[in-house]
């Protein structure tokens, strides 16, 4: 059922409320129009299974792409948004990568920035200007599972690489790019006579996992590992 341009003024014009948003769902309905391309999001499961919580929280998908080709993808999303206004995009991208835990206080963030959320959720939201914000549910949450394992890819063959450690300390390295990260924690721990969990590793703004091997990461020579060493622990 359609509605006129008053009505969702007068809408718009009232407090948000928590048992006023099925009235608003179905007034704005007809308005939605989402610039994306069919694929918009990815295919929902068919099992009653949900991910995230709170403003969150919606059904599971499976990625029919790796980890890594994903973070490509929402990536080029946030990177492509020239329609509305941008500041807003910003705002609701900060909000996507919030971290677990803080799922509460999404609700307040929204109406202090003076949007709604659509269906109790952020992947729609608009705001007093009728605005529409759309967000695939790549862009939200983690998906339920993926097609593709990333750790799948085809390992190379084995070298030795020597990378540059940048951070509390500076220096350079020598490992086979088999080496697990922690195998190269001890080297650094015994380098500089700590404990291996005082010794955390970051690349491209990734901390490295202690199971994963170098080639994981694509560390290869002269990459530069930024390296962290807290006394404090």
């Amino acid at each position: 059922m359609g509605c006129s341009n008053n009505n969702l003024n007068d809408n718009q014009n009232k407090p948000y409320q928590q048992n006023h948003r099925l009235s608003i769902n179905e007034q704005l309905q007809p308005y939605l129009q989402s610039n994306q391309i069919p694929d918009f999001n990815f295919k929902e499961i068919n099992e009653d299974i949900y991910v995230g919580k709170g403003l969150k929280r919606m059904k599971g998908y499976i990625s029919p792409i790796s980890k890594e080709e994903l973070e490509k993808k929402r990536n080029a999303f946030w990177d492509t948004r020239t329609e509305g206004n941008q500041q807003t995009w910003n705002f609701l991208k900060e909000l996507c990568q919030m971290p677990e835990g803080e799922e509460e206080n999404l609700q307040a963030m929204l109406l202090a920035y003076d949007l709604i959320p659509l269906k109790g959720c952020i992947n729609i939201t608009y705001d007093s200007l009728g605005g529409i914000f759309e967000i695939p549910n790549y862009c939200i949450n983690e998906p339920y599972k993926y097609e593709i394992i990333e750790d799948e890819k085809v390992r190379p063959k084995e070298e030795k690489v020597k990378f540059h450690l940048k951070g509390t300390h500076k220096t350079k390295i020598t490992c086979s790019n088999y080496e697990t990260i922690e195998k190269v924690k001890q080297k650094i721990g015994k380098k500089y006579k700590v404990e291996i969990d005082k010794v955390r590793l970051f690349f491209y703004g990734k901390e490295l996992k202690n199971d994963l091997e170098l080639w994981n990461y694509n560390v290869s020579n002269d990459c530069v590992v930024i390296l962290m060493i807290n006394n404090n622990i």
